[in-house]
């Protein structure tokens, strides 16, 4: 296991930084949550990134047209989409789209600036800030990793899995804050009301106009299932009616008392049941965290 006193003393002054900045006591265990808090993201975005096939780089120069995601000595996400050649020509356009994620420690959802056009100032290295033009953040804090695709993936698959990781990394980073930040037993991360926040400020909408757009799509995914369809949700799977049979009556007893009773017959019902997508699967079976949860039952 990785130790504060393994880490480079580049890395060492920065977790310091944080700590002091962060709100908790101050001392060394403090120092101690922050480091493995660090550790665990780092953790996630090798493996993240790793699994949408996207490996490290040294160096990303600005006439080189791949999309690029950066995790930050800070923890910061950012994420510059793939240059598109200009009027068909093969030079690249000096634009990208350009998307920065600041997951503060006590905040429910990210800080999300997105913005278009922004232009790459100079090359992007691992240990020095990245920085940009025609953009609202103009410097980020050291470089920690950059990944990219290989250069035959598509402009639209790497914008694909660009944004795959960055929806996955940014919720995951908040998660881990709030183990950091809250009792256990007082962490609500994935609700509707934050989601509806996430979702908002990505796409710059309004939280209402966010939640009318998410109502309406479960609605209709509610109203294709009771009416008979098999309702595709996308990379999670089909939702679809199914039936369960009519029950007989039967003597049972009672779980309060202990007493014998009749359980009434049941008629043939409908049910709502899931498919679960093969992507859906494969991520599952490769999850930490359904390992831990089962850790968690058995103690």
């Amino acid at each position: 296991m990785t130790r504060f006193e393994d880490l480079p003393e580049r890395i060492q002054r920065h977790l310091q930084s944080i700590t002091e900045s962060s709100g908790l006591p101050p001392g060394e265990d403090s120092l101690a949550r922050i480091t493995a808090n660090w550790i665990e993201k780092r953790d996630l975005f090798e493996e993240q990134t790793e699994l949408l096939d996207m490996r490290d780089i040294e160096e990303l120069s600005p006439d080189d047209d791949r999309g690029v995601l950066v995790l930050t000595y800070s923890g910061s996400l950012l994420s510059l989409g793939p240059a598109e050649p200009a009027d068909g020509g093969a030079t690249p356009a000096p634009g990208r789209r350009f998307e920065y994620a600041s997951m503060p420690l006590r905040a429910d959802v990210p800080s999300l600036v997105r913005e278009e056009d922004v232009r790459l100032e100079g090359s992007i290295r691992r240990d020095v800030p990245a920085r940009f033009s025609n953009c609202s953040i103009e410097q980020s804090s050291p470089v920690l990793r950059a990944v990219a695709c290989a250069p035959e993936v598509s402009a639209a698959d790497q914008e694909r899995r660009i944004r795959e990781a960055t929806i996955f990394l940014t919720n995951g980073f908040v998660k881990l804050n709030r183990t950091l930040t809250m009792p256990a037993g007082e962490i609500e991360h994935f609700t509707m009301k934050t989601m509806v926040q996430y979702v908002a400020k990505k796409n710059g909408l309004t939280q209402t106009v966010a939640r009318q757009v998410i109502d309406d799509y479960l609605l209709m995914a509610e109203a294709g299932a009771l009416l008979g369809e098999r309702v595709p949700l996308g990379r999670i799977g089909k939702l679809f009616l199914g039936s369960r049979s009519a029950q007989k009556a039967r003597m049972g007893r009672n779980p309060s008392t202990g007493e014998e009773m009749l359980i009434p017959a049941k008629p043939e019902t409908g049910v709502p049941k899931m498919s679960f997508s093969k992507h859906l699967k494969e991520r599952a079976a490769s999850s930490k965290a359904a390992l831990e949860s089962d850790e968690d039952q058995e103690e």
